[in-house]
């Protein structure tokens, strides 16, 4: 949003006498001048702002009547944002999120001697982003601004008020919405990647779990590793988007060695032979052959092990994992039969040419 753009619009609309006729509103408060002694009524004013849907204080604008008249001094200009936001917060919480700025209105006006002179005006304005985190609620008492600890104030038309309980109800029902549908994104993610694709990583113990009980423990400075290279996408928001806290791991991580298979019986770590995969999946034990090829799926403990029955004969089994990963590789393909297609020729192909290499 051009918030330069946005003050000018408001103080466009003006009378013959020069009156604004925007009038303060639950977006709008205008102030004649600009006061550091006055933070805490302008924190008030943000709160109550941040509360509902975001808005501007505008300096430089008389009360009663409502005229541009500019700031007088430097006290606005001279403003030290992260003193402001320091006091701010040491009020309400969550933190506020605001941005300011200044303009310059020119008028033309005519003097005591007919002569047609410009004025310039300066107007200050702070603009107060609606919180993503609600309600925002008072810290601690300000009895100059009637401010009591855990008090929620809502911006309603021109003034600031105790937030009523239909707001308030409001405001807890979306954040409960919110907070259902950043649940179900999660969810569908997990479904997206299939829970054989996913653990979790205890980082005070370093230990990795996945649903199938395969526990790996890492070098507690791997994890250490994780940490410098992960970027927190802050609270209540998910992939750039609203949710619950996450970690987004940025760069390569290289792991010591490979992940070890969970020791115990193959038979239960690894039950299925290639025939009854193939049955499970209901596809032919030909375009099973073309998928483990396609995805290196014999490269991975995690999906195959290679089990010697005797001297002169060995079999494949495959896990759980194996199963489900192609059940997901199957949907994905189901609307997409050319590709399958490509799959299946470039498997005999490489038979051919292996054929060719033996004969």
């Amino acid at each position: 949003m051009d918030h330069d753009q946005e003050v000018r619009k408001i103080l466009a609309g003006r009378t013959s006498s020069g009156t604004i006729r925007s009038r303060e509103s639950n977006t709008v408060e205008f102030k004649q001048s600009f006061n550091k002694g006055n933070t805490a009524a302008y924190a008030k004013t943000m709160a109550a702002y941040a509360n509902n849907s975001g808005g501007y204080i505008i300096f430089g604008i008389t009360d009663s009547p409502r005229k541009i008249v500019g700031l007088k001094n430097d006290n606005f200009e001279n403003l030290k944002q992260e003193v402001f936001t320091d006091a701010i917060n040491a009020l309400f919480s969550p933190a506020i999120e605001w941005e300011m700025g200044a303009i310059v209105l020119e008028e033309e006006k005519e003097d005591d001697n007919g002569v047609i002179i410009t004025e310039r005006k300066k107007i200050g304005w702070i603009y107060t982003i609606e919180s993503e985190i609600k309600p925002v609620i008072a810290q601690k008492d300000n009895s100059s601004e009637s401010i009591t600890a855990g008090d929620v104030f809502y911006r309603y038309r021109a003034r600031n008020g105790k937030i009523k309980p239909a707001e308030m109800e409001r405001i807890i029902s979306d954040r409960i919405n919110r907070e259902r549908e950043n649940l179900l994104r999660v969810l569908e993610v997990i479904r997206k990647s299939g829970t054989a694709n996913l653990g979790i990583v205890n980082y005070s113990d370093g230990k990795f779990s996945t649903p199938y009980g395969v526990d790996v423990a890492f070098d507690r400075k791997l994890v250490t590793q994780v940490l410098k290279k992960a970027k927190f996408i802050k609270e209540g928001s998910f992939n750039e988007t609203d949710g619950i806290p996450v970690i987004k791991v940025t760069g390569n991580i290289d792991l010591a060695e490979e992940v070890p298979v969970p020791e115990g019986n193959p038979d239960d770590t690894h039950p299925y032979i290639q025939k009854q995969m193939a049955e499970k999946l209901g596809i032919s034990t030909q375009d099973l052959y073309a998928l483990i090829w396609y995805f290196k799926m014999k490269e991975s403990k995690k999906y195959h092990l290679e089990i010697t029955v005797s001297k002169s004969s060995k079999t494949h089994k495959f896990s759980n994992f194996a199963l489900e990963f192609l059940q997901e590789k199957l949907n994905e393909l189901a609307g997409n039969e050319a590709e399958f297609e490509r799959i299946r020729m470039a498997y005999k192909n490489r038979n051919k040419q292996e054929d060719k290499a033996n004969g």
